[in-house]
């Protein structure tokens, strides 16, 4: 059940990240690292580009496929860099305390950490993520990344609390009921299961996450 787990919250991090997806490599050439003087737009537009190749699986042609998971950390590193920059003069900017705690959450679920490293960048996840409800308390998104960190916890009762209040407030994406049904299918309730990630196909949206949970349909 585990690498499972860790396969599909890879997927479902690279998907949820925004509509238009993760860039391709050359259109983010490798971003500069960040430092003090430069202004919020440019530094939030770096740690996006970092963000990204933290997100990307698949290494560059002619890229060590080790070095390149290596390779990941560091830019997971350098995002959180420039967000914190931000954050040093607007510490309150609701958009760089979600994408630290994003990154933290992508990060657990890197193959190579311990029990004890990937519980802890979720616990870290969670902290940024709560400091972004509190800038945004209105936002959906947030209370969604507390749930998938819930649930990549293991602590299910709580996030299927939270994904039947988004559900209830009528936020409805195939990535909220195939975490759904993974909840209850760790539970056990299989059948249960199979109605959440046959809702997360009928969406469709976004379409990776569909395609996984008509894999555990079928």
């Amino acid at each position: 059940m585990a690498p499972r787990l860790v396969r599909f919250s890879v997927l479902a991090s690279l998907l949820l990240l925004s509509c238009g997806g993760v860039p391709s490599l050359r259109q983010a050439d490798f971003p500069a690292n960040c430092g003090k003087g430069q202004t919020v737009e440019e530094l939030l537009k770096r740690g996006n580009a970092h963000r990204d190749l933290m997100l990307r699986e698949t290494p560059p042609p002619d890229f060590d496929p080790e070095q390149w998971a290596e390779s990941r950390k560091i830019y997971g590193t350098r995002a959180r860099a420039c967000y914190r920059l931000v954050l040093d003069s607007q510490r309150d900017n609701g958009y760089a305390l979600l994408n630290t705690g994003f990154t933290y959450m992508v990060e657990s679920s890197f193959p190579d950490l311990t029990p004890e490293s990937r519980e802890n960048a979720l616990v870290t996840a969670t902290n940024y993520v709560q400091q972004a409800l509190a800038a945004q308390p209105s936002d959906a998104q947030h209370y969604y990344y507390l749930g998938e960190i819930a649930a990549r916890r293991g602590q299910c009762d709580k996030a299927l609390r939270i994904f039947n209040a988004l559900v209830t407030g009528h936020w409805s994406y195939s990535n909220l009921y195939a975490w759904m049904g993974y909840c209850l299918e760790l539970q056990g309730n299989s059948k249960g299961a199979k109605d959440y990630y046959q809702k997360a196909v009928d969406l469709s949206n976004p379409v990776g996450i569909a395609e996984w949970a008509r894999s555990q349909v079928e």
